[in-house]
């Protein structure tokens, strides 16, 4: 009986999803989500090498795009795995590949901004690289974040210090796999994937800025590794995400008026 109403559990959420993929699009355009999310993070990020799948385009770069849904992905595949309250470093090999991967996207963030000043640059710069370079930042930064949030946020004795988020090359080889099936559904170029994709992203790029609002608010209000319950950080979150949201207000509304005024470039409106 119990595996039957999981087989039905797994289906309803399989036919979820689906009726989800196939309403998205027809949502977005009504709402007018395109060119929304645009604006929204027009402020944070240069939206010069934007992503197009299918018919649409990312409201992020190709390399932010892919730094938040590696993070976003990593996130998830380590909550599946149960560490979402590991405290110790990955083992020095997988931590030198994370920060291999930092350095990957640096070079390439580099051999771009090269090409860009009308220099010779070491290769073509592409969004491809952009894109793949930008999700493996994003492995590495999510697992710094999580030890961040846990060494900072909870309360001592329910950190997991017999675990890593990323224990060793199995773990890593998951969250690499998980993060090539996202890269996998961007080449596929199909708009029906795209949304989902988009709204990852930008829950992603929100998240982060929140919860980097939302430390200094704890410490303030004396949460520091007192954390035991999620309603703990209603407070903080709440205002981080507020804040956030101003923040991405005010930045965009700041860098129209630099576009109005011819200062800065006019952007790549969808």
């Amino acid at each position: 009986m119990d595996r039957i109403r999981k087989y039905q559990w797994l289906a309803g959420i399989a036919i979820s999803t689906v009726l989800v993929l196939i309403w998205l699009p027809t949502l977005a355009n009504q709402l007018g989500l395109e060119q929304n999310l645009f604006f929204a993070v027009h402020g944070i990020c240069a939206q010069s090498h934007n992503l197009i799948m299918g018919d649409v385009q990312f409201p992020l770069c190709a390399r932010d795009s892919g730094i938040y849904l590696g993070l976003m992905t990593t996130l998830v595949v380590i909550a599946s795995r149960g560490r979402w309250r590991a405290s110790r470093l990955p083992p020095l090999p997988v931590s030198l590949t994370l920060v291999g991967l930092i350095v990957l996207m640096g070079i390439d963030g580099l051999n771009s901004t090269v090409a860009e000043l009308g220099f010779q640059a070491v290769y073509p710069p592409r969004n491809d690289m952009r894109l793949l370079t930008g999700l493996g930042f994003g492995v590495a930064m999510a697992v710094g974040l999580l030890l961040v949030a846990n060494h900072t946020l909870l309360a001592p004795d329910l950190i997991d210090t017999e675990q890593a988020p990323i224990a060793g090359w199995y773990d890593l080889g998951l969250v690499l796999g998980a993060v090539g099936m996202v890269a996998l559904a961007i080449a596929t170029d199909q708009e029906i994937l795209a949304w989902p994709l988009v709204l990852i992203s930008v829950i992603g790029v929100t998240g982060v800025m929140s919860f980097a609002i939302a430390l200094p608010i704890s410490a303030i209000a004396g949460l520091n590794n007192r954390i035991r319950r999620p309603q703990q950080l209603l407070l903080p979150g709440s205002a981080g995400f507020l804040v956030a949201l101003l923040l991405l207000a005010l930045l965009a509304r700041w860098k129209i008026e630099l576009e109005v005024q011819g200062l800065l470039p006019p952007p790549l409106v969808p």
